[in-house]
């Protein structure tokens, strides 16, 4: 497989989960936590939700700094890439939760975090495929040592190999920023849903811790 065809190919995949991502938010008109609004419990999780979110924002933004410009055509091994094999999914999952959580609900936001991380496990091992093309053995041996999605710290595959310094793409770190910045549109999003359901212009049907 040519790499204009799998970047082809992950360009698509990216399209539909932004396709997707308005259909996973309706069920959030629907929903409310079962936290009364003055409670230590809804306060907690309603800030833990931005706290992930900004998380989220900042791996994001981490991670282009080592790929970006380089997907595809290089093996990157440093940065977070020496924890996790997909530092971006596993933030934007993290993102994910938090735009659950900031509705007050943790099984809202643990739902969330199931979603993105079996939509991504499907995607990343879509393109191991494509990368043990790429790379070969030595994709192996990072596969080897970093895991695919859940970071695990310690010694990696950025310790044995050589070293990238970050490379500042202004266009890319631009775009990962941006996007990034449309999970914090929940943080608004809630308090909107909240207002027209106190105002009973919004009827939830369900009642979730």
């Amino acid at each position: 497989m040519s790499v204009t065809t799998a970047v082809f190919q992950q360009g698509k995949r990216m399209r539909f989960l932004w396709l997707a991502a308005p259909l996973l938010l309706m069920p959030i008109l629907l929903v409310q936590s079962a936290w009364p609004p003055e409670t230590l419990p809804r306060q907690a999780i309603e800030f833990m939700g931005p706290t992930f979110i900004i998380i989220c924002v900042a791996g994001r933004c981490w991670a282009s700094l080592y790929i970006g410009g380089r997907k595809n055509l290089e093996l990157i091994t440093n940065g977070p890439y020496k924890y996790t094999r997909n530092p971006l999914y596993f933030f934007s999952s993290l993102g994910l939760a938090g735009i659950g959580l900031t509705f007050g609900s943790l099984a809202i936001g643990a739902f969330y975090f199931l979603f993105g991380y079996l939509v991504f496990a499907y995607v990343s091992a879509r393109e191991s495929t494509v990368l043990v093309g790429f790379f070969g053995d030595a994709y192996r041996k990072y596969c080897r040592e970093v895991p695919a999605f859940f970071p695990r710290f310690g010694r990696g595959a950025g310790d044995v190999e050589h070293r990238l310094l970050p490379t500042f793409d202004p266009a890319v770190l631009k775009r990962t920023a941006i996007d990034g910045c449309c999970f914090l549109l929940a943080i608004p999003g809630s308090e909107l849903i909240e207002s027209l359901q106190f105002a009973n212009l919004l009827k939830p049907v369900l009642h979730l811790f």
